[in-house]
């Protein structure tokens, strides 16, 4: 399983949780997986042999079948009774689901936001993934870009200072990610990156430092939403 880490120096969703989670033989193989579904190397549907997970990943059973259940309760993984682990293939009704939360989710943490103190400051550093993120994206770096662009929400949602929300917001990016894959795989479409991405990020930064509360809440609805339109029409187009 090869996920190069260093691919812009874009962070995985797994490197984005509490430090306080990653001291543990656990979490390095949950980890290990997490990112390798995230960044569409382990496809939807596919089948996570115990035997074979313990060998790449030089760890025992017991551990690997820990990091299965992990991922399981976080809805990567389903775990059926005598077939085993397979990475989770979210249907329409999940993907609507998973947007529909982040749309609100992500509407009252801008709101959040704008109530803070020296923002201008505080955002300096989703300014320069931004910068990184339009990189990922001239250069064709699809799992670069896919982990910048939804590490732009999750730091957003770090910056609040709430470990419940932070996890729930890296969850819900994560369940994206593979949302994404599915929909794409499935449609059997060339996996080309949203190049206007970026753009809209800054467009939310710019919004949130000039103190435009509503204006900001409206375009990232609006950027969210236009996510799962484009979904809907590859389910619909099936």
């Amino acid at each position: 399983m090869n996920t190069d880490n260093d691919t812009l120096h874009a962070p995985t969703p797994s490197s984005m949780m509490p430090a306080g989670r990653h001291d543990s033989e656990l979490f390095r193989v949950y980890a290990l997986i997490l990112d390798g579904i995230t960044d569409h190397v382990l496809l939807p549907g596919k089948k996570l042999t115990e035997s074979e997970l313990c060998r790449q990943m030089v760890c025992s059973r017991n551990t690997v079948r820990g990091a299965l259940s992990l991922l399981a309760h976080d809805k990567i993984v389903d775990l059926q009774p005598n077939r085993g682990a397979f990475v989770h293939v979210p249907d329409l009704k999940e993907m609507q689901d998973v947007f529909n939360a982040r749309i609100e989710m992500e509407s009252m943490i801008l709101n959040l936001l704008s109530d803070m103190p020296d923002l201008e400051t505080r955002l300096q550093p989703l300014y320069a993934m931004i910068e990184r993120e339009e990189q990922a994206s001239d250069s064709g770096d699809r799992v670069g870009w896919n982990r910048l662009s939804n590490a732009f929400h999750v730091e957003l949602a770090r910056l609040i200072d709430n470990n419940v929300l932070f996890d729930i917001m890296n969850t819900l990016c994560a369940r994206s990610s593979l949302i994404v894959a599915v929909f794409d795989a499935q449609r059997h479409e060339k996996r080309t990156i949203n190049i206007h991405t970026h753009s809209e990020h800054r467009e939310i930064l710019d919004l949130l430092v000039n103190g435009k509360r509503n204006r900001v809440v409206k375009v990232m609805r609006k950027h969210l939403s236009a996510c799962v339109e484009r979904l809907e029409r590859k389910y619909e187009a099936e």
